[in-house]
């Protein structure tokens, strides 16, 4: 992966070559030690279904919670950010405390206001297909995800889109949530299935969830929401 480092202030310049620090599905990490401190240079890919340009909105509009890394200064082409300390977490390592303290976080995540546009998932999902050539073997998974979307009342609630482990940070009890170009007003659920898919949710953990989140049509909307969830990626794995 090539870095492409804008033109920084000398108080921003790394005072020695950057460090490459990993590669997500479309963007690239570079450490830079620089006399303000180590920041992370997040430089943009092309991810499908990503939103680089409401990425930098939503940060800009939640620098004031402590789960959100800190925006030193955006470009077009990537992020500037102070470098989070911290781990990824081992989901069989996490005691209750770490756990009940990461469902609040989401939960204050889906209660913030957001004037901006809601996540049309029938667009999403089109242009993941367009990305396949149309493929006929999976209209079926498109119609079936289509139909699903058409049944939820109006959700727009703010939704990470993308919640897992490397996509979060645990250094002293203190959670931070990374990589918000998925992130919009839409399905807050999606979010709850995904934490159900990695920590395998408690019931009391779930009704604690459940308490924010809003009426969903169907008998058992954890176990319809997981399915909807599997079935996004499936096809997303498809467009890489």
């Amino acid at each position: 992966m090539n870095l492409h480092l804008p033109p920084l202030p000398p108080h921003l310049q790394p005072a020695e070559k950057p460090i490459f620090m990993a590669e997500g599905t479309g963007n690239s990490h570079w450490l830079l030690n620089t006399p303000s401190g180590s920041l992370v240079w997040r430089q943009f890919g092309q991810a499908p279904g990503s939103d680089h340009s409401r990425e930098t909105l939503l940060l800009q509009q939640l620098q004031i919670h402590a789960w959100v890394p800190r925006l030193i200064k955006s470009f077009p082409s990537g992020l500037l950010l102070e470098q989070v300390p911290g781990q990824h977490p081992v989901t069989p390592l996490l005691n209750p405390p770490q756990r009940e303290r990461l469902l609040q976080l989401v939960k204050e995540l889906w209660q913030q206001p957001c004037d901006l546009p809601a996540l049309n998932y029938e667009d999403l999902l089109f242009d993941y297909w367009q990305r396949t050539g149309y493929a006929s073997p999976l209209q079926p998974l498109l119609e079936k995800l289509c139909k699903a979307v058409a049944s939820w009342p109006a959700l727009t609630q703010l939704t990470h889109h993308d919640l897992h482990a490397g996509n979060l940070l645990l250094e002293n009890g203190q959670w931070v949530l990374l990589d918000w170009e998925y992130a919009a007003p839409g399905n807050p659920w999606i979010d709850a299935a995904a934490l159900d898919r990695w920590l395998i949710l408690s019931d009391t953990e779930k009704s604690q969830l459940a308490a924010a989140l809003p009426e969903l049509p169907g008998a058992d909307p954890w176990q319809e929401m997981m399915a909807w969830l599997e079935g996004l990626d499936q096809l997303w794995q498809v467009t890489l």
